[in-house]
């Protein structure tokens, strides 16, 4: 079943281009544009400005003014309850990256838990997840529904590991693309660990600053500039490039690439070519969605995201109604 602003339950949800709106309050879910409260799950959510006043962490306030993004925030920390109105709003963490939050919220009529971008699995440098039993729950459907199991996290972690090492060993130093909000945290904390030494690209190296002010330990690196003397592993942003990363050349050595999804690769264009690949997702795939629906034991499911369509009918259940939903001028993938 596919909503657009149906009575959804307990709820009336309404998904537009700009967020979800949660009808009959002045709620609304990451939007930008709304004149009421919007809550904001991330920093990976906000691309540019905002008109909105938005509900989220200060470390999120932080990570986006690298950017110099500046946002009207009521900023709360987790597990601290507020009332606005009639709802009952608490941010809990999402374990996908620091500051980056669920929203649990209570009304007299009964519970929802907005969760667009959950980290099922303990990465060393952020908050654990935490989930709340709800009536309802949302999750984030961001990638295709794999047609098999991501291969383990902790696995390719190793794996990874293991390859960076023995071309080091001979000598080639890689060049790793990556998400830059949470897994380049995530494998440098790895890398450094293992002592390899360890260059980031700047926009990187700033991220990386606020993670330090926040408590993560991500180990010792240096910011990949045109003076390092000694060769390095390099850790840069994915996002589609070519012979340049900014206006750093595109260092020597063998290109990495770490993927958020088994069967979706990031497109990055580049003048040599990848040489590992590895599925290193910096939210729950669809075998943690089974085991989050579980732990919330929600009345129903509503998936929102690119994918919301096909992972509503892959994940439908006779325990609980699953539902997705998109704009209702525009059809869900798939």
């Amino acid at each position: 079943m596919e909503l657009s602003g149906t009575d959804t339950g307990n709820w009336r949800l309404r998904q537009t281009e700009d967020g979800i709106q949660v009808d009959d309050s002045i709620l609304w879910l990451d939007a930008r544009f709304t004149g009421g409260l919007s809550f904001l799950s991330s920093a990976h959510g906000l691309s540019g400005r905002t008109d909105a006043k938005v509900i989220t962490t200060e470390e999120t306030l932080k990570l986006l003014a690298i950017n110099n993004i500046k946002l009207n925030a009521l900023v709360r920390p987790y597990n601290q309850p507020i009332s606005i109105g009639q709802l009952r709003l608490e941010l809990l963490p999402s374990g996908a990256a620091l500051g980056g939050s669920s929203l649990y919220v209570e009304t007299r009529a009964g519970s929802l838990l907005y969760a667009p971008q959950l980290q099922a699995h303990k990465t060393g440098i952020t908050r654990t997840m935490q989930l709340q039993p709800a009536d309802t729950l949302i999750l984030g459907a961001n990638t295709p529904f794999p047609e098999q199991n991501h291969p383990s996290r902790k696995k390719e972690k190793e794996r990874l590991l293991q390859a960076v090492q023995a071309y080091v060993e001979r000598g080639e130093y890689p060049v790793i693309f990556c998400e830059p909000y949470a897994i380049a945290q995530e494998i440098s904390k790895l890398l450094s660990e293992a002592g390899i030494p360890l260059a980031v690209h700047k926009s990187i190296y700033r991220i990386h600053k606020i993670y330090e002010m926040y408590g993560s330990e991500l180990g010792s690196y240096n910011l990949l500039h045109r003076r390092l003397r000694e060769p390095h592993v390099m850790i840069v942003p994915m996002q589609p490039t070519s012979r340049k990363i900014g206006q750093t050349p595109l260092p020597e050595g063998p290109i990495f690439t770490i993927e958020e999804s088994i069967n979706e690769e990031t497109p990055v264009d580049l003048v040599r070519p990848i040489v590992e690949r590895f599925v290193i997702g910096s939210t729950c795939d669809a075998r943690d969605f089974k085991s989050v629906i579980q732990a919330v034991h929600p009345r129903e499911v509503y998936f929102t995201g690119p994918y919301a369509k096909q992972y509503a009918a892959e994940l439908k259940s006779s325990k609980y109604s699953v539902h997705a939903l998109h704009p209702s001028h525009l059809p869900a993938l798939f």
